[in-house]
């Protein structure tokens, strides 16, 4: 393939600066969210996702995946343990307001 024809040939090879990175420094919101815990049906097996949502700005949110097991029951006892270990709220008072996203079903 000829470098010409690149769509990044007019990209520069600078080196970067530390404000290009600050991303992965803002964590700090990772301490005022809820965990919720997700299970889905994936190729036999039930598969637990923890959703970290900001209680701050209610379109701030991760959501990882966790493990995959073989029965629903197993899976909802270690995504209740994997909650209760990532909340950084022992207690469990904060709380998203799922009524905050104005999902319209129709």
């Amino acid at each position: 393939m000829n470098s010409d024809n690149s769509k990044w040939n007019n990209a520069k090879n600078t080196i970067g600066t530390k404000e290009d990175l600050f991303f992965f420094k803002e964590d700090d919101w990772l301490l005022n969210t809820e965990v919720i815990f997700n299970i889905h049906e994936e190729k036999g097996r039930w598969t637990v996702y923890l959703v970290f949502a900001s209680i701050h700005n209610r379109f701030k949110l991760i959501r990882k995946k966790i493990n995959s097991f073989h029965s629903e029951a197993r899976a909802r006892l270690c995504a209740e343990l994997y909650q209760r270990g990532a909340r950084k709220d022992p207690r469990g008072t904060l709380k998203v307001d799922l009524h905050d996203f104005n999902i319209c079903y129709n």
